[in-house]
């Protein structure tokens, strides 16, 4: 019994925790949205494939806690016709289409989440001398646009991080750049409920 005590001992002082970072990339975005008017429609979220269903989910629960029955998912229209994947920054004439498109709409939220380096695991057990470091990094942008005024009234990014420790310990603990994704969205949904009017 002694003996095993001893080597958890021993592992959990060779461990080190790579801990997780966030930064909101857009700065000038000070506002919020007015979630009091209008009738919203929510595109299909561009993310990783085992994300989808979770955060599909958990978006449109967020939006509807502001929105009640004003918000409308893209895949439970008929006659709205929109790009699976809208491209972000769109220009005057996207948003045009984009508003003959979706018709009586007055707002559409656009989602992107992507997995930008992933280059160690969740548990890390390079040995310490061959260790030369490493990152994951995922982004969330969240960009919603008004079809009356035909522009961007919330643009924001999440970029969430974790760098590896060189030399730091034999076994190394990390989020997962799922977790990463995850977290990126808490803060913006965070960023948008602080800022924005609601009912």
């Amino acid at each position: 019994m002694n003996r095993k005590i001893y080597y958890l001992f021993l592992l959990f002082l060779m461990m080190s925790c790579a801990t997780s970072s966030y930064v909101l990339e857009n700065r000038t975005q000070t506002t919020g949205l007015d979630f009091t008017k209008g009738k919203w429609l929510l595109n299909e979220i561009d993310v990783p494939y085992s994300l989808s269903y979770e955060l599909n989910k958990q978006i449109f629960t967020d939006f509807e806690k502001n929105l009640g029955s004003r918000l409308v998912r893209l895949s439970d229209t008929k006659g709205v016709i929109v790009p699976y994947k809208m491209g972000f920054y769109p220009n005057k004439e996207t948003l045009k289409n984009l508003k003959i498109g979706a018709n009586d709409f007055d707002y559409f939220i656009n989602v992107k989440a992507e997995i930008k380096k992933n280059q160690f695991g969740e548990i890390d057990i390079t040995p310490q001398k061959l260790n030369h470091g490493g990152k994951k990094q995922s982004e969330v942008t969240i960009e919603i646009y008004d079809l009356n005024l035909l522009q961007i009234v919330y643009s924001q990014k999440a970029i969430g991080s974790v760098n590896l420790p060189q030399n730091n310990g034999d076994v190394k603990l990390s989020n997962s750049v799922y977790n990463l994704i995850r977290g990126g969205y808490k803060r913006l949904i965070k960023d948008i409920n602080n800022k924005s009017i609601i009912e």
